[in-house]
Formats: C-alpha cells, sequence, structure tokens
C-alpha cells in the first residue's frame, strides 16, 4: 500500500534531542505502522517543533519523581573519508530503524530556489539511476515496514523502520533514492500535481497556515519579503508552477554534499551500518571549494525582526467545510532562545507547566487538565474555544508564545487579550513547587515515552549528531530537567518576554553548550487572523502590549520582586 503523509504543525511537545520541526512527509506504510514522534520545538509533523504539552500532562501531586534508568550504550558514531558521518545506537527488536539526513532545508533557500526542499521530498521514492517508479515501489511495499521522507528548516530526512533482514536492501534504496534521482519531466508534472493539491488543502487549516505565517512575520527583511527561518515549508504555489527538474538538481548538488550528511541506525551492529553506508555513500565526491563557497553564502544567520499582522478573515473565502465555526486565532511570540543554550530545558519545562488545550477534549489524566493555560484560562472563560503555548527551537534562535482561538466578536477581541499578558507576565514570577513538580514528571515522561519507539529515537540520533556531532543521553537530559528551579523557569521568562539579557548562568559543562545571543530588537510577534471590526482593539495591540510592558522596548521604570511586577 502507498500512502502520502502530512502531519500537523502543533501538538508536538518536546522533542527527545530539542531540535527542529517538520511539515511535510511522503511515506510508504506495509503491515506495521508506527507511532508518531513526540512532540516538539519545532512543533511542528509533519510536524514542526513546535511544544505543546498539553496532550502529555500528568495530574502527579507528589514531589517530582526520580527516574531510575540503565544507562544505554554510547552512541558510536564513524566518520567516512569524505566527511559522512554514521551513527548508530543498540537496542533490542526483530525492527531496526534506519535513516539518512541532510543538513539542508527551506532556512537554506533563496528567492530563487524557495520550495525547493518540498518538492523535493515529495519527488522521493520515484525512479532512479537503477529502479523505476514501479519496481521502487514494490520493492518498498515487500520490506513490511514504514518508509518516509520529510522536509523541515534545517533537515532533509529519509527514514524507516523494517525488518532486521532488510537492512541491507533498505541501505540500497536510499542509495538510490538519496544519491541517484532521476527526477524525470514527466514525474515532474505529477509531483507538481499532487503537491498543489496539498498545499490547497492544507491553506484552509489555520493549524498549518498560521504558525508558517507567524515565522513569516517573525522573520522577514526590511522589505517585507521573508528570510531564514521566515520561509516557507510548503513550496509557494508561483514557485510551484515554474520548478524544473534541472533546478531541484541545482539545488541538491548545493546541499546533498556527504560532510552534511549523517547515516544513522537503531538495533542493529555499528560495524554493518559502516561497511552498508560505505558501500552506499563511501565514494561520493567531497564538496568541492566552489560548492563549499556557495554554502557559505547562502548559509545567513536568522534575524528577528517581529511586528504586527492582521489578517481580515472577511476577505478571506469561506471554508468548504459548512461545519466549521468561524473562530478568530491570536498569536503574541517572542524571540526565544536557541537549541545549544542552556536554559532550553528551563524554556521546555515552561512550556510544559503553561500546557493548555481546547474547550472541548475527551479529558481526564494526561490530557492536559492541570495545566495552567487549562485552570486560569479555559476552565474561567468559557468562551475561549483554545489556548496553548507555543516553542519552536532551531540552530541559532527559536519562538515562543502563547495562541489563543475565541468567537470573532468586539467583545471577545477585546477581552482575550488581557487574559494572554496577563498568563504571560505571570511566568515571568509565579512559578508553584506543585505544578513546577508536575511539568518535569510531564517533560520526562514524554521524552521516556517517546524514544520507546525506534524511529523517534533514529530521528533524536540524526538530528543531534547532525547539530552536535554527538548524542546526548535520554538520562542526562533527564537530570538537567530535574535540577532545574522556579528561579531558572521564571528567569527564562523573563529572558524572552521581557527582553532581559542577563545569560543563563547554569553550566553543564557540554561542549555543544552555547548561548543564546538575541538576534532582534526583542519586542513582540503578533498574528490575528479574524474578521477585524471598527475600532478592534487589535487595532491597537501596540499600545496594549505597552500598557502591560510587554516587549524588551516597553520596560523602561519596571522593578521585579518577589510578587506580581509593580507597575
Amino acid at each position: 500500500m502507498f500512502s502520502v503523509a502530512v502531519r500537523g504543525l502543533v501538538g508536538r511537545s518536546c522533542r527527545a534531542s530539542l531540535v527542529g520541526s517538520t511539515l511535510t512527509s511522503r511515506s510508504f506504510a506495509g503491515r506495521c505502522h508506527l507511532p508518531n514522534r513526540p512532540l516538539s520545538s519545532s512543533a511542528p509533523r509533519l510536524l514542526p517543533r513546535h511544544i505543546s504539552s498539553a496532550s502529555t500532562a500528568l495530574p502527579i501531586e507528589s514531589p517530582s519523581t526520580t527516574f531510575s534508568m540503565q544507562e544505554p550504550s554510547p552512541t558510536r558514531i564513524t566518520t567516512l573519508p569524505n566527511g559522512l558521518r554514521i551513527a548508530s545506537q543498540e537496542a533490542p527488536g526483530h525492527f531496526v530503524a534506519v535513516g539518512v539526513y541532510v543538513d539542508a532545508g527551506t532556512r537554506y533557500e533563496t528567492d530563487r530556489t524557495s520550495g525547493c526542499s518540498h518538492v523535493l521530498d515529495r519527488s522521493s521514492f520515484k525512479s532512479t539511476k537503477d529502479f523505476t517508479t514501479e519496481q521502487l515501489v514494490q520493492q518498498l511495499e515487500s520490506l513490511g515496514g514504514n518508509v518516509v521522507a520529510h522536509s523541515s528548516r534545517e533537515a532533509i530526512m529519509y527514514q524507516a523502520a523494517v525488518f532486521r533482514h532488510d537492512l541491507e536492501k533498505m541501505m540500497q534504496i536510499y542509495g538510490q533514492v538519496v544519491r541517484h534521482p532521476l527526477l524525470l519531466p514527466q514525474e515532474m508534472d505529477d509531483t507538481r500535481s499532487t503537491t498543489l493539491y496539498e498545499i490547497q488543502d492544507l491553506s484552509m487549516r489555520p493549524d498549518m497556515t498560521l504558525p508558517e505565517i507567524l515565522h513569516a512575520v517573525a522573520f522577514r527583511n526590511a522589505d517585507g519579503t521573508p528570510s531564514t527561518l521566515g520561509r516557507p515549508l510548503l513550496c509557494p504555489i508561483e514557485n510551484l508552477e515554474a520548478m524544473t527538474p534541472e533546478l531541484l538538481r541545482e539545488y541538491r548538488s548545493t546541499w546533498y554534499t556527504p560532510d552534511r550528511m549523517v547515516v544513522a541506525g537503531i538495533g542493529m551492529d555499528h560495524q554493518m551500518l559502516v561497511d552498508l553506508a560505505t558501500r552506499e555513500f563511501g565514494d561520493m565526491a567531497p564538496a568541492t571549494p566552489a560548492i563549499t563557497a556557495l554554502q557559505q553564502q547562502q548559509t545567513k544567520p536568522a534575524h528577528y525582526s517581529g511586528g504586527i499582522e492582521l489578517i481580515d478573515a472577511k476577505d478571506l473565502p469561506p471554508s468548504p467545510n459548512p461545519d466549521d465555526r468561524p473562530l478568530t486565532h491570536v498569536y503574541i511570540a517572542f524571540e526565544a532562545l536557541s537549541m545549544s543554550d542552556p536554559d532550553i530545558y528551563a524554556l521546555a519545562t515552561l512550556t510544559s507547566l503553561m500546557g493548555g488545550g481546547g474547550s472541548f477534549s475527551a479529558g481526564g489524566p494526561g490530557k492536559g487538565m492541570y495545566t495552567r493555560l487549562y485552570t486560569q484560562v479555559l476552565n474561567r472563560y468559557h468562551w475561549v474555544e483554545s489556548c496553548n503555548m507555543i516553542n519552536f527551537s532551531y540552530l541559532d534562535t527559536g519562538l515562543f508564545g502563547i495562541q489563543a482561538a475565541v468567537p470573532p466578536s468586539p467583545e471577545a477581541h477585546e477581552h482575550i487579550i488581557p487574559i494572554l499578558c496577563d498568563q504571560l507576565l505571570r511566568m515571568t514570577t509565579e512559578i508553584g513547587a506543585e505544578e513546577l513538580s508536575r511539568a518535569k514528571n510531564q517533560l520526562k515522561s514524554s521524552l521516556l515515552m517517546s524514544l520507546e519507539s525506534k524511529i523517534v529515537e533514529l530521528e533524536d540520533v540524526g538530528r543531534q549528531v547532525m547539530v552536535h556531532g554527538k548524542r546526548l543521553s535520554v538520562s542526562e537530559m533527564c537530570k538537567r530537567i530535574e535540577m532545574l528551579t522556579a528561579e531558572d523557569l521564571k528567569r527564562v521568562a523573563r529572558r524572552v518576554v521581557l527582553g532581559d539579557d542577563t545569560p543563563s548562568p547554569l553550566d553543564f559543562g557540554d561542549a555543544a553548550q552555547k548561548p543564546w545571543k538575541r538576534t532582534g530588537d526583542g519586542n513582540a510577534t503578533v498574528l490575528v487572523q479574524g474578521p477585524i471590526f471598527e475600532k478592534d482593539a487589535f487595532l491597537d495591540m501596540e499600545q496594549h502590549l505597552a500598557a502591560w510592558r510587554i516587549g524588551k522596548k516597553n520596560q523602561g521604570g519596571r522593578k521585579w520582586g518577589l510578587g506580581r511586577f509593580k507597575l
């Protein structure tokens, strides 16, 4: 059975590696269906790293649980002469997981190549040098596992879980799909048609499109065009129509170089994986000086711009689903920590503590019902349809904030602003011992349960090795979460929401640790989609933020103490 899977950007909680997010994927599913990856930074699944802990909250009233776990064997890493890295982790079971990770993605695209990452992952598993599309589909369906390709802002990934005896066959397929796709014109036309349908379908879903618009507002050039992390995960329609196989080959020749690739595996002998990877990728030529110079030229640091964007829904076409309720969606976000900052664990725990969810939920333990946004927003203001925290972490910066959906009325618009601002400020001064214990336990259990899936652990290994050159064990991450205090969470909230530039005092003795440096001015990014009324409260959003003293530029004369802010 062949299937194309598209996963949403929301609902992804803290990911084992606390890195990245994903939007689109192309998959082949056989007899075995693997569970979705953990919720995240990025999210984001097609995930993006978007941390939303509402789905993992546990009603734990006792002090933080100390997890007793057997230390796993270390991740073994081998680097081939051409620069390609091979990483593996031992694990028992009948299945193995194996993947190829390419250090590419939408943040490295230009105006000319915008959309290439998305179209490349949609073009995966088609004709190659040694296989026709039909032969490749037959090979994949015979494996009885799950094979998927997907792209994100900072990676293009090919992943599979197959029976142990099919590892060699899967590596041979990777050698063809990653290195030798033919990108035939007639297949390009088919890809263009299916991708256009996908884009049109996702454009009707605010939970997918609004995080993308939020990134575009937060990271844009002086002329208003998106840059680096603001570039869309989905191929722009105008670029899709003009996309050619030649442009895709040009993009591949720039970024698909062995020094930017990692082959990762879970559950197999390391030397076996090294031998198979050497056979399929060992003869790849290293990047030439010209290609390296081009990579450096197009690898630009992210720059946070922020701003306020109001999208009047009266100008948008109605939903094709008559059962869809019209809602106003509100996002207030800030530039946040990079994935290498030592406070990233405090920020993930703060996201878990705040949590959130929707007004309609199956409810009960494990559904986020005890998180702060549930108890202080959704349970108090029954007209609020949903309220969640968002958290995306990237190589050099990130986005963190709060989101809500409310009825499209002037009264709801006026009242939701102080509710959201109050929650943002409460994070900076009020963190209770009980809710901190619960949030830490939520986060640790989410990590541990997620990594029980080999496909999740595979991506954790591949992404960590690609970004940091090594893998931090889950036991070490749990230790770093457990040592956090309420003051750590309040301090990181002030760094993000108030623009406090005091660096983190935490030091884990980790060579991969790198303090985050703010790239923007520390002010908010606001996105609103809904009907904008005359004298709408959202039209004065900048004044509302100033009145609540949210954002770096509004901090003049503020003093903080033990309780709420003294204004």
